[in-house]
């Protein structure tokens, strides 16, 4: 037993945090479905007040001499969100660590990828909150051409079409030749493009559902970098790891985000 606690390796808490933070960049990209912005200063239990801003009005054809009988107007709601801690817990002995040392890198890989699902679920939720809404009996090239529409933009670069997983089968079925897939184009779950707009599945989304979305729709605030806490107990050699953010996600431009719904809707 000796030799083996003398081969144990402690891990400092700036190399976990270096692996934390490499495992949430590589596996998924946060930055092509939400803005991330660093600049959070509130601390855990206090709130964070968001605006979300809604353009409305038209433009006129005028006669010489006539003015707009309307204008442009920008509106917006406010609301506050509690910032929170989230927290992973993983937890392994020096026996394991140093039988095999893998275990240590599955238990962070695991734990960082845990935190990215949970960021990605509360971003769905926000996704939820549109004010802008297509629905249809069933998945359509004409449906998802009508989102686009509704969100009135001069240029549709930019835009993620994200469905559920479990609609994966009826989508590619329903859409058939009108979903392009090219091999060139890599990201985590992506099927193909519709009207030039990558489509992407996801677990979190509910089944009959679709949000057509630019990044700025919703907004990750959050503390830059994560912070890690270690706990040993040397007596039994059991060693936990903390990792952590504070943040909070939240939807920041209803302009920016259609909801779709078939009639096989779950919510």
């Amino acid at each position: 037993m000796a030799d083996l606690l003398n081969n144990h390796t402690i891990y400092e808490n700036f190399v976990l945090e270096n692996k934390i933070e490499d495992i949430l960049a590589t596996n998924v990209d946060l930055q092509s479905y939400m803005t991330v912005d660093t600049s959070l200063t509130q601390a855990p239990g206090m709130k964070k007040t968001v605006h979300t801003y809604v353009a409305s009005g038209n433009v006129e054809d005028l006669a010489m001499g006539e003015g707009n009988s309307e204008q442009i107007g920008v509106s917006f709601t406010s609301k506050d969100y509690d910032v929170k801690v989230t927290q992973g817990k993983f937890q392994y002995y020096d026996e394991q660590e140093m039988t095999d040392p893998m275990v240590v890198d599955t238990g962070l890989e695991g734990l960082a990828k845990t935190m990215i699902n949970d960021f990605t679920s509360k971003a769905i939720t926000e996704y939820g909150k549109a004010t802008l809404t297509e629905e249809g009996d069933t998945w359509s090239f004409d449906l998802i051409a009508d989102a686009i529409a509704e969100m009135n933009l001069e240029e549709e670069e930019g835009l993620t079409l994200l469905i559920s997983v479990k609609d994966k089968a009826e989508f590619r079925k329903a859409l058939k030749d009108d979903l392009k897939y090219s091999e060139g184009y890599v990201r985590t779950g992506y099927i193909g493009t519709v009207c030039g707009v990558p489509v992407v599945a996801s677990k979190a989304v509910p089944t009959g559902t679709g949000f057509l979305f630019t990044k700025e729709a919703v907004t990750l605030f959050i503390k830059k970098g994560s912070e890690i806490e270690q706990k040993r107990d040397a007596d039994i050699r059991s060693n936990e790891v903390y990792a952590r953010k504070v943040a909070v996600v939240a939807l920041t431009n209803a302009n920016k985000v259609v909801k779709i719904t078939t009639s096989e809707s779950s919510i």
